[in-house]
């Protein structure tokens, strides 16, 4: 079949690949942040550790604080663009500190459990659940390359295959988020080195990471090939045809999956200077 040299834009992503490829029942599991991570830990892929749920607000009043760590995170199972999400540090089973050294006691906590589970930062603002998973030490070598977030991977896997990736880069201006709409540096990966190429901030080209005199060209992505094959294990078990994954390089435990994204956005295409379009046919 001929092969289209076009970018892949909204409408041939979702009829040639999305409505081919991924099933009602697949995507639903991947829109769950929580039954993803459930999943990935059946199935024995690396994820950070599930510590607590919370179904119902019973749960949330019921739970015992102190059986928590020092660090943490507590999230929206179907939050988005990061909403809802808290960092805890120092915590000592009544209290600690969230990011910028703010306060935050048992009670504050319990309160944004419940505005969770009331649907504040789902979709349509649908109810909701909530987790605690344990909190991620960034890669040092990453951490340095972006000291105001956590970076991460996304690779596009299609059938088996990981045909295009991208290290994602929060930046001052994206509120250390690793999201490219509001602000983080994205740059694409070399397929086969795991070698960083182009890097494009709110959709124009760059030559160095924003503040710094660090080229976004010729960095080397550590664990390359096990980020390769934990993404094409994460698309294969949820049972997605295509499947935008996540990955997070933790100090100790390496590479770990943090989300499985049924609709991957497009951005990652002016990354890497070519077309997914391209590389999915």
């Amino acid at each position: 079949m001929a092969v289209s040299k076009q970018v892949l834009g909204l409408n041939a992503r979702n009829f040639l690949f999305l409505k081919k490829g991924n099933r009602r029942s697949a995507k639903r599991v991947a829109d769950d942040k929580l039954l993803t991570k459930e999943l990935l830990l059946e199935c024995d892929i690396p994820t950070p550790e599930l510590l607590a749920k919370f179904r119902n607000f019973s749960q949330a009043r019921e739970f015992d604080w102190t059986t928590l760590p020092k660090s943490f995170a507590l999230k929206p199972s179907h939050g988005y663009g990061g909403e809802g999400i808290i960092i805890v540090r120092k915590w000592d089973g009544e209290a600690g500190v969230m990011a910028g050294d703010a306060p935050v006691t048992r009670g504050d906590l319990e309160s944004h459990i419940f505005d969770i589970l009331d649907g504040a930062f789902s979709l349509n603002n649908l109810p909701d659940t909530a987790f605690i998973e344990s909190k991620i030490i960034p890669n040092a070598m990453f951490k340095k390359l972006s000291p105001d977030g956590i970076p991460d991977v996304r690779v596009i896997v299609w059938n088996g295959v990981p045909v295009m990736a991208m290290l994602r880069l929060p930046t001052i201006h994206s509120q250390g988020k690793a999201n490219l709409h509001l602000g983080a540096l994205g740059v694409g990966i070399d397929m086969r080195t795991g070698i960083t190429t182009l890097g494009t901030v709110h959709n124009k080209t760059v030559e160095y990471i924003p503040d710094s005199k660090t080229k976004v060209r010729g960095i080397k992505v550590p664990f390359w090939n096990e980020i390769l094959e934990i993404s094409v294990k994460c698309q294969k078990s949820v049972g997605l045809g295509i499947a935008g994954i996540d990955i997070i390089l933790d100090e100790k435990k390496g590479p770990l999956v943090i989300e499985i994204n049924a609709r991957p956005g497009l951005a990652i295409q002016l990354a890497n200077g070519a077309s997914l379009r391209t590389r999915l046919e």
